[in-house]
């Protein structure tokens, strides 16, 4: 075979909300691994390594601050972080790419606004390394 199936994991608690993220990046061909709370998605970060392409962290997780698990996963994780959250004023943004995210999801979301959103992620990624401004909350 000649590539391996990139792999993204899900750090979100609600249940279908992680259902949704789970079908959007399957469907984007990814392989997905979850987590419902901040301390067992740090675990899954760790064993997961440096072969995940994506992860998803909400800011609003039971145990342990979105925040926080950014801060502790992007000193040792290359990929791309994106967190998603129903806070969306641009104090929350902010915060979100100062701890270390890639980009900034705001809930609610359609199932092919959250696929547009990832597709424009890794294509930034793929390119120049510049996210449009819509995932960083540059737009209504």
């Amino acid at each position: 075979m000649a590539a391996e199936t990139p792999t993204a994991l899900i750090i979100e608690d609600d249940d279908d909300i992680r259902r949704l993220l789970e079908i959007v990046l399957q469907q984007s061909g990814f392989e997905v691994g979850s987590a419902v709370d901040g301390a067992t998605g740090l675990e899954a970060a760790r064993e997961a390594g440096a072969g995940t392409a994506i992860i998803t962290v909400d800011v609003g997780l039971p145990d342990i601050d979105g925040y926080e698990v950014v801060r502790r996963i992007r000193p040792e994780f290359g990929g791309l972080i994106v967190m998603i959250s129903a806070r969306s004023t641009d104090a929350d943004r902010a915060a979100g790419l100062a701890a270390g995210a890639d980009a900034y999801l705001t809930k609610p979301f359609r199932p092919r606004e959250l696929r547009a959103s990832i597709a424009e992620i890794l294509g930034a990624d793929r390119g120049d390394g510049a996210l449009p401004d819509t995932l960083q909350g540059g737009h209504e």
